[in-house]
């Protein structure tokens, strides 16, 4: 069974209920994260993902931009809930990269976020991403992500890293 990092949100944590969710399909590495008082929490993530020796990480908004820069630095899949990439409330040293992602990218985007401007968040995305991604943009959905929609979107990711998984060994 793959293994996962699940990183929260700005003051958020991994809900049981979401927990439960994602327990049908990878175990969970779920740390709680104090982002405004550890601007160096993008390297002990890396780390954390490197010690446990996840496959996938998963983010929710701020935890969106940590997963983003991790799987690409660490080239593992990622779905990305409504992630702070044009901007964040916080000051957190992220690296600067200019690699092409190797493996694939899962963005779910709310139409109606008013903490992460969705369009911007989209032109973000867009004009730096050079890899395999799927963009799921949901007009109503606003920051936060009830838990249908989580569930959806995860079910859909992992069917999607399966299909990937069956395609290589065929090759």
């Amino acid at each position: 069974m793959s293994k996962t990092l699940y990183i929260h949100g700005l003051d958020g944590f991994l809900s049981e209920e979401k927990r439960t969710i994602l327990s049908k399909h990878t175990q969970v590495v779920a740390p709680i994260i104090n982002y405004r008082a550890n601007p160096t929490s993008y390297n002990d993530l890396k780390s954390m993902a490197i010690n446990e020796k996840v496959d996938i990480i998963i983010g929710t908004s701020m935890g969106g931009c940590m997963a983003y820069h991790l799987s690409l630095h660490l080239s593992l899949p990622a779905l990305l809930f409504n992630p702070a990439l044009p901007f964040r409330s916080v000051g957190i040293d992220l690296p600067v990269q200019d690699k092409v992602r190797e493996t694939y990218l899962h963005v779910v985007i709310g139409g109606q976020d008013d903490i992460i401007d969705p369009i911007q968040n989209l032109i973000w995305i867009v004009a730096r991403e050079k890899g395999a991604m799927d963009i799921r943009w949901k007009n109503t959905l606003g920051h936060r992500i009830p838990l249908d929609v989580f569930e959806e979107e995860v079910g859909g990711f992992f069917g999607k890293l399966i299909t990937e998984i069956k395609k290589n060994k065929k090759k």
